[in-house]
């Protein structure tokens, strides 16, 4: 398994715009690749939110972004997540993990 994880800050006055442009992002991915996405805010800073994105491997993050990359929506939808961002601007974190360990399910 190959897992991305963003780190960025949202204008809490423009959370519900980013999680529009999230769901329509996710739309787009879903027509290439098989993920799954979760947003998480932290509970003690509103303004900060992690974005975990879980695919197949790697090979196939990489094939799937190529194509979304291309496609115009996705670039449109870029710029109005950008537009949420606080501040303006910021650097992105964004880090690759793979899998090594699971627990079972309960």
């Amino acid at each position: 398994m190959f897992i991305k994880i963003y780190s960025y800050r949202v204008d809490p006055d423009k959370a519900e715009d980013m999680l529009s442009v999230q769901k329509r992002a996710g739309q787009i991915y879903a027509k290439h690749v098989t993920s799954r996405f979760a947003l998480f805010r932290n509970r003690d800073d509103p303004s900060h939110w992690l974005e975990i994105q879980w695919y197949a491997d790697e090979r196939s993050y990489n094939d799937a972004v190529t194509t979304i990359n291309a496609d115009a929506q996705t670039h449109q939808l870029w710029q109005e997540f950008r537009e949420t961002l606080d501040p303006p601007g910021q650097t992105i974190g964004e880090d690759a993990y793979e899998q090594v360990w699971a627990s079972k399910k309960a």
